[in-house]
């Protein structure tokens, strides 16, 4: 393309010494087309057999250096040297598409061995050039005017040729303006159309060297797009969309405008901007002269491309530093503005991509692996399914961060490649040694990829080319992924706001209810006895509102509701916020939230009426769940299982130690084998009330089969609980419902760290497999750890902290179980549900609100949020004590409920009023909902004269808080997030994720877990 189209610059020397090469391609013959064809082709051979014989030349020297070995250097440093020539060379011969090729290859500092960027860089902006003769030939023949008759100026050498076309600065003649008059070349059209097929061949016969290099899809896209490029009527209507694009995002980078009257299809004439290259940001002299701040130039050319991707739609897709440059302005953020040139290639995606590109940025940026697969299931990419396991997922998602991390200088990128070659070449090695191909156990996108839509292939190779940018002038610490994923999160914002895409776009879906009935809210005016007048219900209902806005304020909820039932009739009820941090659409009172871990706990209400129901076993009696589990699964816990319905209801069942060694996201949605792992565990004896977090649900799960004949824990759910209000749904693809948020910006800085950090999990996980990752036939089923092997929640967490993220939540693809925590409900149908009559008839007869336990823990804590005590029927007990001078008398009123660590409860008092008074507060920030949910749970109460008292830590919670930070087992989680004092910063400090300074980047999605202590400590602080 183009560089600098509008800009004077003096030319390279080593352009002068090759005495001003000029295009002959107006008149070329078959026979040149078949010569330019073969000789193509021939060098391809030759660099192709070349590399392969230094390979094997120096494998054996490296491998007698252990992995050096200065001779070896030396021969692929005088191999690259050698093909880097002879490339550049044939490009300049051939022209054409060639020329584009290298350009781009240009751009790959610190990926590509030096010799190849230093040669391909004259590549960039001069080039051999057309005489003036033709020049005016064309001009003539396209504008049918002489160009004496529209220019008054013309100058005979061009400021800028390139592979298309080349720029002459010139006066128009009618008003006296400077402009660029930018002229393609004579019969490149036919050129570059040839040299497409040359480049399909050329795939081709990589793809049958190497089967993890098939480009054959890339040469596809560059055949498209190749017509529009010839065409400078489509460049002025890309010039115009980016000027406008840029205006409307509030960026100041510059775009050439057109002359309207004077574009055809080979002449475009614009207006003439001086600009200096973007590469003499790396001459520190240059910057300190002009008072320029690279860093943060960069970051207003990497907010443009955003601009353009996310919000709309189009994008400059070759960006190499010929066609950037920037214009000195003292006034302009970091004394320079870029300015984009040369939009003859440029790539447009349609409302479906752009928006699937934006959740996708967001996924990465957030770490979110479920989120990242479902898009990535939208946008069309199929993977295949042999390699779809739970490390490939992981995998892919590391890999993924790591091409979008925060810029290094040339030398560590240059080493980072090396690192990833080397754990390529030790991948296929093994494969070899198991007697599998290369292809087999390559990394390579290309390979593990059945299918992928095309308009990926130009935004990595956008992204990439910018990165290049970036390292070549040695700017480090850019911060591409946080850039392009807030860009990506302001489109989706932005996107859900149009009715027309949440309805025809798949990236806004949501839950779909399985209950037969819609429960309508009662109308507020219905209470009797304490609320009994309308001032009073108001009143409440203001305070709420008032409440959830200044949360809103502090950004400590993204979306809440509060439901307050008196005698089961409505109080209040109130909303406020949005769907999710990325989905602007309102909640209502009607908006179903995920129920994390407070599932479980419908879990067991549903199983209480199944008993009652069926009358099995013990029927209506307060003793039937003192009934062994053994008798409706006899398999459980070994086969003679002692243990009661009650313990496992009230946690005390010893299932926080039962998980298996292995235990990944697969088992979220794997019922069957996580129920046939507990048939071999030995659960014999009443254990300690430990919070069993995720397997208590398998557990009722199975029991719900097994007594009533649902498979489906949503069906079971429905079924029981359906008709005392409970709006049950999961995802399956509907919009509207709320979704999980977990917003750390900082997660989106990725440093080198966590770059090396992944790639030793992964050789770590290469080592004890003793291969390759499992990608044959025979090892289609991941590596299962020995039956009834077992390990606890921490250590769980700690080796695969995957299936522990709350973001699992939101998974759509692959199943709807989701360990329950993917499941949904309104606070109103939350509320009705636990103040129904029939409800309490059925935890009366079964002796279900008897006291069970009490969980000591600081992880019980977290996971109770404070409600640390439970009864028999799966509930928490609950107290409140009394304010104002009733309080003074120490009056204290129980209750139960349903208190979810990460925000959503649902509380009942029989005490407080006639018919008793029940709360339901829900919310989908897991970082601070929590705290939200204690303080609107707080404000309801206060409306009835008393407060909650289990929202406090006590100090055995602290005390275990403390113990448990300093296990060794948790530090690498702490330390993931650089200490609890960096998580109090990232998650209390004022103005969360507005610190540009770059923290310590995440490995992990540990930081919930994290996030949660440092909730702990912060209340010891308080």
């Amino acid at each position: 393309g183009i560089q600098g189209c509008c800009a004077s610059r003096a030319k390279p020397s080593r352009v002068v010494e090759r005495s001003g090469p000029v295009w002959e391609t107006a008149d070329l013959t078959w026979w040149d087309f078949q010569k330019r064809r073969w000789s193509s082709l021939w060098l391809m051979k030759t660099v192709y057999y070349r590399l392969k014989r230094v390979e094997r030349e120096t494998e054996p020297m490296y491998a007698d250096g252990g992995g050096k070995c200065p001779k070896a250097d030396q021969m692929w440093d005088e191999v690259h040297r050698t093909n880097a020539r002879e490339i550049r060379e044939h490009a300049e011969q051939v022209k054409g598409l060639f020329i584009k090729a290298c350009q781009f290859m240009s751009a790959m500092a610190g990926v590509l061995p030096d010799p190849y960027v230093d040669e391909f860089m004259c590549l960039t902006d001069h080039l051999p050039v057309s005489t003036i003769e033709e020049v005016r030939k064309v001009i003539r023949q396209d504008f049918k005017r002489f160009p004496r008759d529209i220019f008054s100026e013309l100058a005979v050498e061009p400021i800028a040729s390139a592979s298309i076309a080349q720029v002459h600065k010139a006066t128009l003649r009618h008003n006296g303006k400077q402009v660029a008059v930018k002229i393609q070349h004579d019969g490149v059209d036919r050129i570059f159309l040839e040299d497409v097929q040359t480049l399909s061949t050329i795939a081709e016969q990589v793809a049958y060297w190497s089967p993890d290099l098939d480009f054959r899809k890339f040469t596809q896209e560059w055949r498209e797009s190749v017509p529009h490029e010839l065409d400078f009527g489509e460049e002025k209507r890309a010039l115009e969309r980016a000027r406008k694009a840029l205006r409307a995002g509030g960026s100041p980078v510059l775009v050439p405008k057109a002359d309207p009257k004077l574009v055809s299809r080979h002449v475009l004439v614009m207006e003439f901007i001086e600009a200096t290259p973007i590469l003499s940001l790396g001459d520190v002299d240059f910057c300190q002269q002009n008072g320029i701040d690279k860093n943060v130039v960069l970051e207003t050319l990497l907010d443009a491309f955003g601009i353009m991707a996310f919000k709309d739609g189009m994008f400059h897709a070759d960006p190499h530093s010929g066609n950037v440059r920037i214009l000195v302005d003292p006034n302009a953020p970091g004394g320079a503005v870029p300015v984009l040139f040369d939009w003859g290639f440029f790539r447009e995606i349609d409302d479906g991509e752009r928006m699937g590109l934006a959740k996708l940025f967001h996924a990465l940026a957030n770490f979110d692996i479920a989120g990242l697969f479902d898009v990535l299931n939208v946008l069309g990419f199929s993977v295949r399914g042999e390699l779809f396991t739970d490390e490939f997922r992981r995998e892919f998602l590391e890999k993924a961060r790591s091409l979008l991390k925060d810029t290094v200088n040339k030398q560590e990128t240059r080493a980072n490649v090396q690192r990833e070659m080397a754990d390529y070449q030790a991948r296929v090695k093994r494969g070899q040694q198991r007697g599998s191909n290369a292809a087999s156990n390559s990394i390579s996108p290309i390979y593990f990829l059945e299918e992928f839509p095309r308009c990926i292939i130009f935004f990595m190779r956008m992204l990439q080319i910018l990165r290049g940018l970036c390292v070549s002038v040695e700017a480090q610490g850019m911060p591409i992924l946080q850039i392009f994923a807030r860009h990506a999160k302001e489109a989706l914002i932005e996107g859900s706001k149009k009715q027309s895409l949440v309805n025809r776009l798949q990236v806004f879906a949501g839950r779909e209810v399985w209950s037969r009935n819609t429960v309508t809210p009662p109308s507020p005016w219905m209470s009797t006895t304490t609320l009994n007048s309308p001032a009073k219900i108001v009143a409440l209902e203001a305070r709420l509102k008032k409440r959830l806005a200044a949360l809103l304020e502090q950004q400590k909820i993204v979306g809440a509701q509060v439901a307050v039932l008196q005698g089961g009739r409505s109080v209040a009820d109130v909303c406020m916020g949005n769907l999710s941090s990325i989905d602007a659409r309102p909640v209502d009172v009607t908006t179903r939230f995920p129920l994390f871990s407070g599932t479980g706990s419908l879990a067991a209400l549903a199983l209480l009426r199944t008993m009652r129901r069926l009358g099995f076993p013990g029927g209506g009696e307060p003793g039937a769940l003192h009934s062994k589990v053994a008798e409706i699964w006899p398999e459980f816990g070994g086969g003679d299982s002692s243990l009661t319905i009650a313990e496992i209801l009230s946690h005390s069942a010893g299932l926080h130690n039962a998980f298996p060694q292995d235990f990944a996201p697969r088992h979220l949605d794997d019922i069957a084998a996580v129920a046939d792992h507990l048939e071999k565990v030995p659960l014999s004896a009443k254990a300690e009330t430990r919070y069993a977090h995720l397997l208590q649900v398998f557990v009722l799960a199975k029991l719900g089969d097994l007594l009533a004949g649902e498979d489906s824990l949503l069906h079971w759910l429905g079924t029981e609980l359906g008709a005392l209000g409970l709006d049950i749904a999961a995802p399956a693809g509907r919009g509207g419902e709320a979704a999980v948020c977990r917003e750390l910006p900082d997660l989106a800085r990725v440093s080198m760290t966590e770059v090396n950090a992944s790639r030793d999990r992964r050789l770590g996980t290469l080592a004890m497999e003793g291969g390759a990752l499992p990608t044959q036939q025979e090892d289609k089923e991941p590596q299962r750890s020995a039956p009834g092997s077992t390990c606890g929640f921490i250590e769980a967490v700690a080796k695969n902290p995957l299936p522990f993220d709350p973001l699992q939540a939101n998974a759509a693809h692959g199943g709807v179980f989701r360990a329950g925590l993917s499941l949904g409900a309104s606070a109103h149908a939350l509320a009705s549900t636990l103040s129904s009559e029939a409800l309490q008839d059925d935890l009366e007869a079964l002796g279900a609100l008897e006291p069970a336990g009490m969980d000591p823990t600081a992880i019980g804590w977290v996971f109770s949020g404070g409600a640390t005590r439970w009864t028999a029927g799966g509930l928490q007990a609950l107290e409140v004590q009394a304010v104002g001078p009733r309080g003074l008398l120490g009056r204290r009123r129980g209750g139960y409920g349903i208190v979810c660590g990460f925000g959503p409860c649902v509380v009942h008092f029989p005490d407080l009023a006639s018919g008793g008074i029940t709360i339901a507060v829900t919310v989908n920030d897991v970082l601070r909902g929590r705290e939200a949910a204690a303080e609107l749970l707080a404000e309801a109460l206060k409306s009835f004269g008393y407060a909650p008292t289990w929202t406090s830590a006590p100090v055995r919670v602290l005390a275990d808080a403390i113990q448990l930070s300093r296990s060794e087992t948790v530090a690498p989680l702490v330390q993931s997030l650089g200490g609890i004092r960096a998580v109090k910063e990232s998650l209390y400090g004022a103005g969360r994720g507005n610190s540009k300074a770059a923290r310590p980047s995440r490995a992990c999605v540990s930081c919930c877990w994290c996030g949660c202590l440092a909730g702990v400590f912060r209340r010891r602080s308080t």
